[in-house]
């Protein structure tokens, strides 16, 4: 599963740096990356902690 999420992080950030690049707002691949890991993972969390604050509040 994690291998999954690796991998759409990794077509997110290509696709995203091309489509941008194409716009004329290039950024750096790196940021785009971080972009998207960052959004990924900490929604992840984030969501993580909502349940297990439901699930303790019952």
């Amino acid at each position: 599963m994690i291998i999954k999420v690796w991998l759409f992080i990794i077509v997110l950030t290509i696709a995203s740096w091309y489509l941008l690049k194409l716009a004329g707002k290039s950024f750096h691949l790196g940021w785009v990356f971080l972009f998207w890991v960052v959004t990924i993972l900490g929604g992840t969390a984030f969501f993580y902690m909502v349940s297990v604050w439901f699930v303790s509040n019952q």
